[in-house]
């Protein structure tokens, strides 16, 4: 079955007793994008995960792989998946292991083989391709999962947590290497990451939620858009001189002194406003250091939108 979309769900819900995990969950994310997948703990990520690679199965709702139904062979077969806290057999070593999920998959043995060298390679085990994994630091085991989860070159790459048990250099590298992946193999990557820092760099799109619900999903470049739209960042060599004189012209919305020092402010004229701010630091003698666009981070938009989601 055909579909623009390789993820889609359509009130997706699932129960535990009494306890709602995940609540008439829509999500849509298209073919050849990094997908964010952010929200708050006990929001229901994981749980959204596992019904979506097939580990468990939804009360009502629905939801798809390529436009074929989750936890189907054809949406699984799509799939490879790396969950946060991955475990292996402590005696198998790296390659024999990596060998034996390709075949469990349906690949022959010598391409299994080459593929298994090749993602050893990628992702830096080379040294520890006869290692046995039972001496395997945590981090060495989150890049092992990834090389499993894309032993049979899936179209659909869903992680949680990749980068969890990583020091810092070992982020980045597999940070660099999961961005070309949409680009040089056509991978889809859907990755879920309490580090906003990191996604931000990634991703190209984002669906939040919270308590089971989404909350807000779009391109990380339309969400930044929104929210920066008629918001503006002046800064000063006296700042408290110039809000003071600033205070209560026509052109401010809102303002406030930041935790950055710097004077953050709303406007819907940005002409007016910056006609205000040039008369203000001349009349005051303040030296003007910057004014220009808030520049808007995936933290703010987090921020943003949860706070939203708390007024209602």
């Amino acid at each position: 079955m055909a579909s623009d979309a390789m993820i889609e769900t359509r009130g997706l819900t699932k129960k535990f007793g009494k306890l709602m995990a995940v609540d008439s969950l829509d999500v849509k994310v298209q073919k050849g994008v990094i997908h964010g997948f952010v929200g708050p703990n006990g929001a229901g990520k994981s749980t959204t995960i596992k019904l979506l690679v097939g580990a468990i199965r939804r009360t009502s709702g629905e939801g798809f792989i390529k436009g074929y139904p989750i936890g189907s062979v054809d949406a699984r077969r799509a799939i490879g998946y790396s969950p946060e806290r991955p475990s292996f057999y402590k005696d198998w070593n790296a390659f024999d292991y990596l060998v034996h999920m390709a075949a469990l998959s349906g690949i022959k043995t010598d391409e299994a083989e080459r593929r298994s060298l090749d993602l050893l390679e990628w992702l830096e085990l080379s040294d520890f391709a006869k290692s046995k994994l039972g001496g395997f630091s945590a981090g060495m085991k989150q890049r092992l999962s990834i090389a499993q989860a894309m032993s049979h070159k899936p179209e659909l790459l869903v992680l949680d947590e990749p980068t969890a048990n990583l020091d810092p250099d070992g982020r980045m590298s597999l940070l660099e290497k999961l961005k070309s992946l949409p680009r040089e193999q056509g991978v889809t990557v859907f990755i879920s990451s309490h580090i906003l820092s990191e996604l931000e760099f990634l991703i190209d799109s984002v669906t939040l939620i919270n308590k089971g619900r989404t909350v807000a999903e779009d391109s990380v470049k339309v969400m930044k858009e929104e929210i920066s739209l008629n918001r503006y960042v002046l800064n000063t060599s006296n700042n408290q001189a110039v809000m003071k004189a600033l205070q209560g012209h026509a052109s401010i919305l809102e303002m406030k002194l930041g935790n950055d020092g710097a004077i953050h402010i709303s406007s819907p004229d940005m002409g007016q406003l910056q006609s205000a701010v040039m008369e203000v630091v001349t009349k005051t003698g303040s030296l003007l250091k910057y004014f220009g666009e808030e520049q808007v981070k995936l933290e703010d938009i987090y921020r943003s939108t949860m706070d939203q989601g708390k007024d209602k």
